[in-house]
């Protein structure tokens, strides 16, 4: 069964995509708790994090970790948060949070509206100018 994060690799379902290489796509959350929220999401459709291959699963950590770095400095925070939920949708996804507050991660926006498609390609391309800028 495709989940919707195939369809989105595919580009079936449309997103703004900040990053894409062989093994992940790192894309806009369409309903984000915060600004600058991402998804990374390994192109293999696995349902859980700890069935992944070692190589994509360590993959995945170091893009959360470039796109962190650029999301830190595009949207100025105290830090960027991850987390993995894991029951959302079935395809493994790693959530970053761009923290310009120091708020609980499970205090933050319950029920996120969708966000329009103009400022969600604002913030991509404010984090993909920093992924360029740093080269990290």
């Amino acid at each position: 069964m495709s989940t919707i994060f195939s369809k989105i690799i595919a580009r079936e379902i449309p997103a703004q995509f900040v990053y894409e290489d062989d093994v992940c796509v790192v894309v806009m959350d369409r309903f984000p708790a915060v600004q600058g929220q991402t998804l990374v999401i390994s192109k293999q459709e696995i349902n859980y994090i700890f069935d992944l291959p070692e190589e994509i699963y360590t993959h995945l950590f170091a893009v959360a970790k470039r796109v962190a770095k650029a999301s830190d400095e595009a949207f100025a925070t105290l830090r960027t948060c991850l987390a993995l939920e894991g029951f959302e949708v079935p395809h493994v996804h790693i959530k970053l949070y761009p923290m310009i507050t120091e708020t609980n991660l499970g205090k933050i926006n319950p029920h996120p509206k969708e966000k329009p498609d103009a400022e969600l390609k604002a913030d991509a391309e404010l984090i993909k100018s920093k992924l360029i800028s740093t080269n990290q």
